[in-house]
């Protein structure tokens, strides 16, 4: 990635289909919170890395995922390979890149994520070698959505946009936005993955 701490990439796959199979396997989703509607679509490392589910359901969830989104991942991975000059791969033994899913709710207008950098290959147990995080917004409320990093101790708003891959090294201080205009059957959804080097591959999970 160079130096530069975010980069966006276009990516090139059919929203509708991925929206349509996102909300197909509602009954898989999981809820986060007690406060608010926040849901997954898959199992991430920071949420589940220390737990027996992420082993437990990862190679029955990553192939489900695969299966539905297959033409979203292709798209992910052309742009990583392109960008880096190597294959990038799946692994069999970590979750893949999964989603996550706010439901519009007025308490989301002040409600933001916890400030975090990236650490999930600490979490996994993995080596600290070559990682970054991405997100893929696929579907943003009216009013937009994003999230904030602290660059020179100011909190700095980077938005998103459909389509578009926003990657980063991880290590800069940062958290989702809150939302900023509540209206009614509204959706933010976001693919969240990771990258990290393994026995001289790039894999990507979450």
């Amino acid at each position: 990635m160079g130096t530069a701490k975010f980069t966006v990439h276009e990516l090139n796959y059919d929203k509708d289909k991925v929206l349509l199979n996102i909300f197909k396997l509602q009954d898989m989703w999981v809820s986060r919170s007690d406060d608010y509607p926040f849901f997954t679509l898959g199992r991430s490392a920071y949420l589940d890395g220390k737990t027996s589910e992420y082993k437990k359901i990862q190679k029955g969830m990553n192939e489900l995922l695969y299966n539905n989104f297959e033409e979203l991942y292709s798209s992910v991975l052309h742009v990583l390979q392109d960008k880096l000059n190597e294959r990038v791969y799946f692994p069999k033994d970590l979750c893949y890149p999964g989603f996550h899913i706010f439901a519009s709710d007025k308490k989301l207008l002040s409600i933001t994520g916890n400030w975090h950098k990236d650490y999930p290959h600490e979490t996994l147990g993995l080596e600290d070698k070559d990682t970054s995080t991405f997100t893929v917004p696929i579907l943003l409320p009216e009013s937009g959505g994003g999230i904030d990093c602290m660059i020179d101790n100011m909190p700095i708003y980077v938005g998103y946009k459909e389509n578009e891959m926003l990657w980063h090294d991880g290590t800069t201080l940062h958290r989702i936005a809150e939302l900023k205009d509540y209206k009614p059957n509204e959706y933010r959804i976001t693919l969240q993955g990771h990258l990290v080097r393994r026995n001289n591959r790039m894999e990507v999970f979450w």
